[in-house]
């Protein structure tokens, strides 16, 4: 079975360089016929300036020719394409300088004389290879995609919502920002961003304006040169050169200074900055993606975030909701974080008890994703699900009273069969809390008033975690 041969509707290309007319005429008649779109050059020169015009997916070249030889446009051809294919017709004997070339980046050689099969099947393997090699890129491109996606883990509507934002927004080159409170994930969503886009195998630059000191962030973003200060031995690359042609994520931009905003406005509108120290002006094109926890137009009334700033970076706001708003996605996330944990520190998880899982509900998690990613580790290292019970700063604080308002209102923000099942929890934990208070501790007893088995509510209890 032969492979369809570069992309489908699309023919591919060769361009064919000899200096004799004649073997021009006799290469095109021989390949036209399978289908490929020919282009013919009589000198090295000529084949190098059409190569700058046109995307070629083959070259089929004569090693000796008058002005430049083969070899030196294969140097040439390599330099700015390194993936190209190139195929060296050599007189007889000249095996020696074919293999040569083979070493400087030939795909293969062709002694003189040969078959016309020997040339169409020699041809056909080239363009194997590259039809190959684009399948291989597409791939890797849509799991680099699949893995973006993946790190975002909830079913709810809400994080749907996101995910059609991420693959609609990601393939076009707009500045994003990113909103919402610490730990929701805002950097696992720049980075989905930058895996959806064409950028993808260039650098996803981060940079943390919240840690790092007024005095070094801008030498941190634009970099500085030699002897530009007291410590400055050699010239630093900055964040936005290291992202030329990627992508650049400003993690809480709401503490950048107006200093430095003005600088990155800047950035935006021309594409182009100076080193500290510097006088050359740097040219770059690198994606900008932000995020903030603060309030930026309550930062624009107040006079500590530029207004033109806000509207150049809040092209496209993809707002990410706390965990309490998608309780419902709490039992995904426990899963995909205990398997990590579980995986990294060779523990063995299979399920948590329903009682730890709706205690897990029950919680406003002010740390959000975050607060309950360290949660499962220590639960994962500690093997204990009361630690979250025991911790006095978490759900032990809440009161009866405040985990029932709390569930009424994360309610609203779920599908109805997911708020069934969390309203039927809480609802069984209550009831059989209540029910043992009545009975005064004596399972017999509680087990009569339930019109249960003794065994059956012992399960139950089991299952809920009452102790």
């Amino acid at each position: 079975m032969v492979r369809p041969i570069v992309k489908k509707g699309k023919k591919p290309s060769i361009l064919l360089v000899d200096d004799e007319a004649s073997v021009l005429y006799t290469l095109e008649a021989i390949l036209k016929p399978e289908g490929y779109q020919i282009v013919r050059a009589s000198s090295a020169e000529e084949a190098y300036q059409l190569f700058q015009l046109e995307s070629f997916d083959l070259v089929i070249t004569d090693l000796t020719m008058p002005g430049e030889s083969g070899m030196t446009l294969l140097e040439k051809l390599i330099a700015v394409r390194p993936d190209i294919l190139v195929i060296m017709i050599t007189a007889y004997g000249s095996e020696a300088v074919a293999v040569e070339a083979m070493k400087r980046g030939a795909y293969d050689y062709m002694p003189k004389p040969f078959s016309n099969d020997e040339l169409r099947l020699t041809v056909r393997r080239a363009l194997e290879k590259v039809s190959l090699r684009l399948e291989n890129q597409q791939l890797r491109q849509q799991l680099n995609q699949r893995e973006g996606l993946a790190a975002l883990i909830g079913s709810s509507e809400c994080m749907q919502n996101i995910y059609d934002l991420i693959e609609r927004v990601g393939p076009n080159d707009v500045t994003v920002l990113i909103t919402g409170e610490s730990g929701t994930g805002k950097e696992l969503v720049a980075n989905a961003i930058h895996s959806h886009s064409p950028r993808r195998s260039n650098p996803f630059v981060r940079v943390n304006c919240a840690a790092l000191p007024e005095n070094l962030i801008e030498s941190e973003l634009f970099g500085y040169e030699r002897g530009a200060f007291t410590g400055a031995v050699g010239r630093r690359l900055g964040k936005f050169e290291i992202a030329d042609s990627g992508t650049i994520f400003l993690d809480e931009i709401g503490e950048m200074s107006m200093a430095t905003q003005t600088k990155i406005l800047r950035i935006l509108q021309e594409r182009e900055f100076e080193r500290i120290g510097g006088n050359h002006t740097i040219q770059v094109d690198t994606r900008v993606i932000t995020a903030t926890n603060r309030d930026l137009v309550k930062g624009i009334a107040d006079g500590v975030f530029r207004e033109d700033l806000y509207y150049r970076l809040n092209v496209i706001n993809i707002h990410l909701p706390p965990l309490r708003e998608r309780l419902g996605d709490i039992p995904a996330l426990v899963d995909s974080f205990a398997r990590k944990y579980a995986e990294k520190l060779g523990r063995k998880f299979e399920s948590f008890s329903d009682g730890f899982m709706g205690r897990l509900v029950q919680y406003s998690w002010p740390g959000n994703v975050r607060e309950l990613q360290n949660l499962i580790e220590k639960v994962i290292i500690l093997e204990d699900e009361n630690v979250f019970q025991n911790d006095s700063n978490r759900f032990a604080m809440r009161s009866r009273l405040e985990n029932e308002k709390f569930i009424e209102e994360g309610m609203m923000a779920m599908k109805y069969k997911e708020a069934k099942e969390l309203l039927l929890k809480s609802f069984e934990r209550k009831y059989f809390e209540g029910l043992l208070e009545k009975a005064g501790g004596n399972m017999s007893e509680a087990a009569r008033i339930a019109g249960m088995h003794r065994k059956n509510l012992y399960l139950k209890l089991k299952e809920l975690g009452i102790e």
